[in-house]
């Protein structure tokens, strides 16, 4: 999978067309919100708080729903819940579907938390003790990360005493109003909450955190807490991608982290000329997708 790259979305609160046309600059989507013939070998990710909590999308549930059961081919999906999506299940378990149907919240419900691939942590919010923990244990037991999945399903959507309705729940989460306070935080031995996530991530094997949750100044955050969690690279992806309709990351390989934002569209000479570069760089361009015996036939045809 060394020549994939993932594509990163984050916080688009009941936006479709900021998902369609960050995904339509990428070459990954057409004009009409469908995957473009051809196109292959990549990962999407959306980090999650892709409703609105308080009036959440049914248009949106059904999109990303398509989106995900028409992958192409050799191509992976993964949409993460936020806070928002916890708020809404939290609510439909006191009786307040907001107008959700049950397949829909069932959709909501069997999204994941978190992914890991490669060395890159996918959340929504800021990885704490808690749910680092919890990783070091499945890993230790499974040898797969990504098994918290079902775990935390298990835990804190079913059951009687689903524990997502505590506190606990939304720690896991990375729920965290001051996250730098957080990090800079002491323990009774001393040692401040970030350095010891930064050993707990190293010795996970992941030195990139990539999550939305607190929104910036339209562009990405980079670096986010070199000094707090040091060693580990934070990037926030919440860029307002709503309001500017537009916003992504892309990684590829270890360390190659590309921010998709209407400041890097006007470096690039505008949308024309953005939207073919990024195509030339994610070889999304039509003769990358068509087969060479294809466009050898095409080009005879023409004569």
């Amino acid at each position: 999978m060394s020549s994939w790259f993932t594509v990163v979305l984050s916080d688009t609160d009941n936006d479709i067309k900021s998902i369609q046309y960050s995904l339509w600059i990428l070459g990954l989507l057409n004009k009409g919100g469908k995957w473009r013939d051809g196109v292959k070998n990549f990962r999407l990710v959306h980090t999650g708080d892709w409703l609105n909590k308080a009036n959440p999308s049914r248009e949106v549930i059904s999109f990303l729903d398509r989106l995900k059961s028409t992958i192409p081919e050799n191509s992976e999906m993964f949409i993460l819940n936020g806070n928002h999506e916890v708020e809404i299940l939290q609510r439909s378990e006191h009786s307040n579907s907001l107008g959700l149907s049950k397949n829909e919240l069932n959709f909501i419900r069997n999204q994941d938390i978190m992914h890991v691939c490669s060395n890159n942590l996918f959340v929504h919010g800021y990885p704490t003790f808690e749910l680092l923990r919890l990783l070091s244990d499945v890993k230790e037991e499974s040898g797969c990360m990504n098994d918290f999945n079902d775990r935390f399903r298990k835990a804190f959507y079913d059951g009687k005493y689903a524990l997502f309705r505590e506190k606990e729940g939304m720690a896991i989460l990375g729920d965290i109003r001051q996250a730098q306070a957080y990090y800079r935080s002491k323990d009774g031995d001393g040692e401040t909450q970030g350095r010891k996530i930064s050993r707990m991530l190293e010795k996970l094997g992941i030195d990139t955190v990539i999550h939305g949750h607190r929104p910036n100044m339209m562009v990405q955050q980079d670096f986010e807490f070199k000094l707090e969690v040091p060693g580990i690279r934070f990037i926030n992806n919440d860029n307002k991608a709503r309001l500017s309709k537009l916003g992504a990351t892309i990684v590829k390989g270890n360390d190659w982290v590309r921010f998709v934002n209407l400041r890097e569209m006007y470096w690039a000479g505008g949308e024309k000329s953005y939207r073919k570069l990024m195509k030339k760089i994610l070889k999304t361009r039509k003769k990358d997708l068509i087969p060479k015996e294809q466009q050898l036939d095409d080009a005879l045809c023409k004569q």
